[in-house]
């Protein structure tokens, strides 16, 4: 049985990180959409929170998009590299933000990195 790709899971990750987004700042984002959108972000407060939330889900999603290619390609030092950053991402996270989704980037950093170092 084939493992799962990691870049598949933080895929999905990404997903669900836009659909949480989505549903926390629901009255934010639409707040900020009647407003035209254009330069209804300011630099701190609710509506910063949401942009910034939801900023991360499309990142997400595309770096699963190239780890999925390092995947398929068997490029062990973008893997390894990727691996290094969502674990320390994920456990400086989670340590600043216990009640977050940090842990599950660490998880998969951390399966990452111990599949890339076996090759």
């Amino acid at each position: 049985m084939p493992r799962p790709s990691v870049g598949k899971l933080l895929q999905v990750v990404a997903i669900g990180h836009g659909v949480i987004g989505a549903v926390q700042y629901r009255d934010t984002l639409a707040g900020m959409v009647r407003g035209g959108l254009v330069a209804t972000v300011p630099e701190r407060g609710d509506r910063a929170a949401a942009f910034w939330f939801m900023t991360a889900a499309p990142a997400l999603w595309m770096g699963g998009r190239l780890l999925r290619s390092a995947e398929e390609h068997g490029d062990l030092a973008a893997q390894r590299a990727t691996g290094a950053t969502l674990l320390a991402v994920g456990a400086l996270g989670a340590a600043a933000m216990p009640k977050g989704g940090f842990p599950a980037l660490a998880g998969l950093g951390g399966v990452l990195l111990r599949r890339a170092r076996r090759g």
